[in-house]
């Protein structure tokens, strides 16, 4: 099994805006190493969500290649990115993203349901719910499981929605800005939670951000300037 999880070879990436074309990504070239912890670090602006969303396959690349866990990733169909979104990647992101007419332990579990047939849920839902209740005991939130997300604090909503990316076990793990909306302390915890799976479940882990303090927790840090990697 190669060693490698992620590899980006000279990706660009542009968007139109108005009757010019903005150039985000300049050619980047990454490889991140299995069970890795790497932090993308940058100002804003300087595309590192951009490459974010191009490895975690909500963008393609107009330019360049993609491999995950050796996979190429260039040809695939919508489907079947989709699935690879699905089973191979979790995403944290900054601002939660969790559905506040479900209570805690529906938002996990919906990540599992997504994909799954009406007529197949029955039958996994039992584990479901306890892979989801497993995960939430162990972030803290067993006594806050049929709370709906505006009856908790930003560090436990953050916490749901780890809990969200890592139901399907994904090979990768990205978080983009996760401690971004957080204040310090809990920003700290935060930090604590994805670096216990990344050291104690070997968890490939590529954190964005613009803080130095939170960039230098990581294995490596790479820094986006300008669309390129210095």
């Amino acid at each position: 099994m190669s060693d490698v999880m992620i590899d980006v070879a000279n990706v660009h990436k542009s968007y139109r805006m108005g009757r010019t074309d903005l150039h985000v990504l300049r050619g980047v070239r990454l490889t991140v190493r299995r069970g890795e912890f790497l932090a993308v670090a940058g100002a804003s602006g300087s595309g590192k969500s951009t490459l974010l969303h191009v490895i975690g396959l909500l963008d393609r690349p107009d330019k360049g290649t993609l491999h995950i866990n050796g996979e190429s990733a260039d040809d695939l169909s919508a489907s079947a990115r989709a699935r690879m979104r699905r089973y191979d990647i979790g995403f944290v992101f900054q601002f939660y993203h969790l559905l506040g007419e479900l209570n805690v332990l529906d938002n996990v579990q919906i990540a599992q349901m997504t994909g799954t047939g009406v007529f197949r849920w029955p039958g996994r839902a039992r584990q479901a719910r306890r892979d989801a209740l497993k995960l939430l005991e162990m972030l803290g939130l067993g006594d806050r499981l049929k709370h709906r997300p505006k009856d908790l604090s930003g560090g436990e909503r953050q916490r749901v929605a780890i809990a969200r990316a890592l139901i399907n076990r994904p090979k990768v793990l990205l978080a983009d800005e996760p401690t971004g909306n957080l204040d310090s302390a809990t920003g700290g915890e935060i930090l604590s939670v994805l670096k216990h799976f990344n050291t104690k479940d070997g968890q490939t882990l590529v954190l964005v951000t613009h803080d130095q303090r939170l960039a230098e927790n990581a294995d490596r840090i790479v820094r986006l300037t300008d669309g390129k990697l210095a």
